[in-house]
């Protein structure tokens, strides 16, 4: 950083970074088995778990855009907080599975102010370090979202469901006060080119590599949100696991997965980028057709643990490359319609895994998401294979 008060902006930024992941996510782990006791069948937990991504899907790319044209992008981050807070609030009031659909509904909506988050946080660095920017801001999801559901299982276990929601309430409302100190938006572009055009949406929509990687994204989505929150909690559960164990299989997930995502820039020199991603899309892959064979928690926990470094190998290697090559004016849409297209796999995922469960079987759901990483591992390679500029990692050009 240039200078102490850009230091000290980038603390208050990632502290609010990681308030707005607990606020999001601390009722995740329990959403499947609360949903389950109110007497909702799997294919309707798939749904009601989905609609996060669905809601995702919809609004990261237009709240990219708007943010960008009226320069008030901290005003859209304090109406996401507003939204959780109403309504988990609701959901604490009236506990029962329409107030939890609703709660699931904000957080979709809420959650897409992250694409604003992705592009305010590099800008307070310079250039040369926008990669490391961006994998330290990456941290605050496994962080925030560890916090979250440590807390939440702890709350959960001393006082019943409904008392979660309490969690994302008073997280929201801490993350929106402090946002009354954060410097509003991002400097001007140094090109002076506007930040928003016509020409810049149709430029980044008729990006064949930019689809590539978004399609990618919502793969992966896809497997994380069908086992990890979803259905994998319903197999603890199956084993014998309370509710701090079902919230210390998630913790498991994202401790290894903010693991990796921290070792990520090491991985990149030594295996080469594409090699980093490749690798973790095929282990995840595997970790997850193994997870129905798990004899007890001890096995479970452990693939679980496989899983989530997995995880964060691979889906850091397309937040590293997603904005490559990206001139400044250009990186709020690119980056929205990125997490717009990945979000489909956070609705698609839990919904057609809930379908295949209620339909076949466990082991084969499960089955048919390793088999989709595997793809994603054939195609994370395709597309480096066809070309593309290095990442650079402090200063250093990672091995292709």
């Amino acid at each position: 950083m240039a200078n102490r008060s850009w230091a000290a902006e980038a603390g208050l930024f990632f502290a609010i970074s990681v308030l707005f992941f607990v606020s999001i996510t601390a009722f995740d782990p329990f959403v499947s088995s609360y949903a389950a006791e109110l007497g909702v069948g799997p294919a309707l937990i798939g749904s009601m778990v989905g609609v996060t991504g669905l809601a995702s899907m919809f609004a990261r790319l237009p709240l990219g855009i708007l943010s960008g044209m009226l320069s008030r992008r901290k005003l859209f981050i304090q109406a996401g907080f507003a939204l959780t807070i109403v309504c988990w609030t609701a959901a604490f009031l009236a506990p029962g599975a329409g107030t939890l659909f609703l709660g699931k509904l904000s957080n979709g909506l809420a959650g897409s102010t992250w694409v604003i988050f992705t592009v305010m946080f590099p800008s307070l660095f310079p250039d040369r370090d926008g990669a490391k920017a961006m994998a330290f801001i990456s941290a605050a999801s496994p962080l925030g979202s560890l916090a979250g559901s440590t807390i939440g299982g702890l709350v959960i276990h001393a006082y019943g469901y409904s008392a979660g929601f309490s969690v994302a309430v008073l997280a929201a409302l801490l993350a929106l006060a402090l946002t009354f100190f954060l410097k509003e938006g991002q400097p001007p572009a140094r090109t002076g080119e506007p930040t928003f055009t016509r020409r810049t949406l149709t430029s980044q929509l008729s990006d064949k590599r930019l689809w590539a990687i978004s399609l990618l994204g919502a793969l992966i989505q896809m497997t994380m949100y069908g086992t990890r929150d979803t259905f994998t909690p319903l197999m603890a559960q199956q084993l014998g696991a309370g509710p701090i164990a079902v919230s210390w299989l998630a913790n498991t997930h994202l401790m290894m997965f903010g693991l990796s995502t921290a070792l990520c820039p090491w991985l990149y020199r030594r295996l080469g980028l594409v090699r980093t991603g490749v690798l973790g899309f095929a282990a995840q892959g595997l970790a997850i057709v193994l997870m129905p064979a798990a004899g007890g928690l001890p096995a479970l926990f452990a693939l679980q643990a496989a899983a989530g470094i997995a995880y964060g190998m691979a889906f850091t290697f397309l937040m590293s490359i997603v904005l490559e090559r990206t001139r400044p004016h250009e990186k709020t849409t690119r980056m929205g319609f990125f997490q717009s297209l990945y979000s489909l796999g956070m609705f698609v995922g839990p919904l057609l895994l809930g379908l295949l469960v209620d339909g076949v079987s466990e082991a084969a759901g499960f089955a048919v998401w390793g088999a989709l990483s595997a793809i994603g591992a054939a195609l994370a390679g395709a597309l480096y294979r066809r070309g593309a500029a290095p990442v650079a990692i402090n200063a250093e050009e990672p091995r292709i």
